[in-house]
């Protein structure tokens, strides 16, 4: 009897520790939270409606993944994009980047690309191509991207588009020497607690990729989304992974190739 009693009082015990490790594990993945920089950039990352006929079905619209400052920092020269696509009928998404500033966002282009889509809902991403073609993001300088949803490849005006700005800064004092020991899953707090968006969503995403049935990562993208009022797309699944493999980042290149789908054409 007392056997038997001790049995069911460690099954009780095993199950409570079980039950307090996974709630630890859940409120490490939600302090994933992002603080941006005070300075904002105008900007638009949710596409308005299309004024001809809808190819988006459903309720969703094309998101830029950026804060509400419009701006994300980075300390990569050739950094990765993130955007979510609804479901859609469009064929065709193209990818901008200018070097400019406020007054005039589009002052000289410095890659395009247009790429086939599936029209499955998801978020996406590109890689700025590191290749002797494309210039690295110079320190400093603000750069504006934009999206188009190619609903009409004859009329632009029923097109969708969303952009955002995104700006290359040196690594903060101490932060190197931190990144240089830190764990991956580590890097995302460090990023995240320096105001470096883009670093900070390409080490999520590409441990997500790494890692696909790790509910903590997955957790961890929500509360990360969500801190910056994305909470609409913040459970939509990450579509590029399936499609190339991915390979882990370096410390301080956090270009790892995920991509969305294939370049069709290269202005």
């Amino acid at each position: 009897m007392r056997l038997s009693n001790s049995v069911a009082f460690l099954k009780r015990w095993v199950g409570v520790c079980l039950g307090l490790m996974i709630c630890s594990l859940s409120v490490a993945a939600i302090a994933v939270e992002f603080k941006p920089p005070k300075r904002g950039i105008p900007g638009r990352r949710e596409g308005a409606g299309t004024r001809g006929p809808a190819c988006v079905q459903g309720s969703s619209v094309l998101t830029a993944l950026v804060p509400q400052t419009n701006l994300g920092l980075t300390t990569a020269e050739y950094p990765r994009f993130f955007w979510y696509v609804p479901k859609t009928r469009a064929k065709l998404l193209k990818f901008s980047l200018y070097q400019g500033n406020e007054q005039d966002p589009e002052q000289e282009l410095v890659y395009e690309t247009t790429m086939n889509i599936t029209g499955e809902p998801g978020v996406a991403s590109l890689a700025l191509p590191n290749d002797e073609k494309v210039a690295p993001l110079t320190l400093g300088q603000d750069y504006y991207w934009s999206v188009t949803l190619v609903c009409s490849a004859d009329d632009p005006i029923n097109n969708m588009q969303v952009s955002g700005w995104v700006q290359r800064v040196a690594v903060p004092p101490g932060l190197e020497n931190q990144l240089a020991t830190a764990k991956p899953s580590d890097r995302v707090s460090l990023y995240a607690n320096n105001g470096l968006w883009f670093d900070t969503v390409t080490t999520l995403a590409t441990l997500r990729c790494e890692q696909p049935k790790n509910s903590t990562l997955v957790s961890s993208w929500v509360a990360l989304l969500k801190s910056v009022k994305l909470d609409k797309i913040a459970d939509q699944p990450l579509i590029s992974c399936t499609l190339f493999p991915v390979t882990l980042f370096p410390v301080h290149h956090v270009a790892a190739k995920i991509f969305v789908a294939k370049t069709v054409e290269t202005a």
